[in-house]
């Protein structure tokens, strides 16, 4: 006669081992390979889990994953915690700085407020009631619900919760979503060309590309030579940097290829030369000064890159310096890469440019399929609208301050 085998929910076994100094935590647990059930032991620090109950914590989301094909799984009780676990393990996004932005909400918002409940314990009142009393901007809040909706649909997926159940964060509401607390800034393009000269050289081509591309300051940052096709006058968007880390674009959408005015490329191919002789000059300074750190060769081409890292500027810290007290300086609170962006677009707008050929020159995902399919192409409409945009910025533009 046959012995029926029974999967169990596992919780697994902790114990303490003796060590020279103190002692670590060892868990044990059991694993299939095949048909063979095989026991496997992990050990952890006790200097970092200081009891057993921090270290179950630790292992909650492993624990769940470790029973997910068992029939006990779903009834077991997983906590919001343990789902956060998981997904940073398995799906947080891979760009820096959306990846640093879902790690600042879970680990200031949802981890302390609802990470030791069940699931099935959170309901859309609490949700509502929690968001409307969080000292946030509504856009904020709408991140926040909008992680929460991706997190309990995951739940779903990996059968924390049954199928049936709904999405309790489908019916919870945050007002004003669409609405900005701080207004936006948009230049004239007057004020652009009082704000060019207040800045260092490479600030200021910085500033130009952003204002004459509408280009996010990463898309910026990211660009190498490569990427401009002298001979036809454009350039390519592939990739972005921030903070130190290349990724891929914002999205798809972003990934384009754009005109190029001649006066721009004029102005960046007079950048290139100038700064390739002076980082030239500067490699052999720092040879003569036998510097400990020696500068740092600019590898890949980058169109900006920092002399000592060799790698692309980091915007804040550009912005904090340089752009924020330009803006000042006219009068101008809070002036940021961006506001470059929001200008371009609005100076696409005064030239009468056309809605169609106004988002796809700023890219945006959230445009009709007819453009989606049709619009990706350098239309002649698109170069004329950059045209005009270039033309109003750059005539008798003042000369840039020498970097200090």
């Amino acid at each position: 006669m046959l012995k029926k085998t029974v999967d169990r929910y596992q919780h697994g076994s902790v114990r303490k081992v003796k060590r020279a100094q103190g002692f670590a935590w060892e868990f044990r647990y059991y694993l299939m390979e095949g048909s063979v059930r095989k026991p496997k032991v992990q050990t952890f620090d006790s200097a970092i889990y200081k009891t057993e109950k921090a270290l179950r914590q630790h292992l909650e989301s492993f624990v769940v994953k470790l029973n997910e094909k068992t029939e006990y799984a779903r009834s077991a009780g997983v906590t919001f915690g343990a789902l956060l676990d998981r997904y940073i393990a398995e799906e947080m996004p891979p760009r820096k700085s959306t990846k640093g932005g879902y790690l600042s909400i879970i680990n200031s918002k949802l981890r302390p407020q609802w990470g030791s409940l069940l699931l099935s314990e959170i309901r859309p009142a609490q949700v509502h009631t929690w968001l409307q009393h969080l000292d946030l901007a509504p856009v904020t809040k709408g991140h926040i619900k909008s992680l929460m909706h991706k997190l309990f649909d995951l739940a779903t997926l990996w059968e924390y919760l049954p199928l049936e159940r709904r999405n309790p964060i489908e019916i919870v509401k945050v007002k004003n979503v669409t609405m900005r607390t701080n207004e936006v800034i948009v230049l004239s393009a007057e004020q652009f060309r009082e704000i060019a000269p207040k800045l260092p050289e490479h600030v200021n081509m910085i500033a130009m590309a952003a204002a004459c591309l509408g280009l996010r300051v990463s898309e910026i940052l990211g660009l190498q030579w490569s990427d401009i096709d002298w001979e036809k006058q454009t350039v390519s968007i592939r990739r972005s940097a921030y903070r130190g880390a290349i990724d891929d674009t914002k999205n798809n959408s972003s990934k384009a290829k754009l005109p190029l005015h001649p006066t721009l490329a004029t102005l960046l191919l007079a950048w290139k030369i100038k700064w390739s002789e002076r980082e030239e000059l500067m490699q052999k300074r720092a040879a003569l000064r036998t510097r400990k750190r020696p500068l740092k060769k600019n590898e890949f081409g980058w169109l900006f890159a920092n002399p000592n890292t060799g790698m692309p500027y980091m915007s804040p810290s550009l912005q904090q310096r340089w752009i924020r007290p330009a803006g000042e300086a006219i009068g101008l609170e809070g002036l940021g890469f961006h506001s470059l962006r929001h200008s371009y677009r609005t100076w696409l707008d005064s030239a009468g440019v056309a809605p169609g050929v106004t988002k796809d020159l700023m890219r945006h995902s959230a445009i009709s399929t007819t453009f989606n399919v049709y619009g990706r192409a350098l239309s002649p409409e698109k170069r004329e609208a950059n045209n005009r945009v270039i033309e109003m910025l750059l005539p008798s533009l003042p000369s840039p301050a020498e970097p200090s």
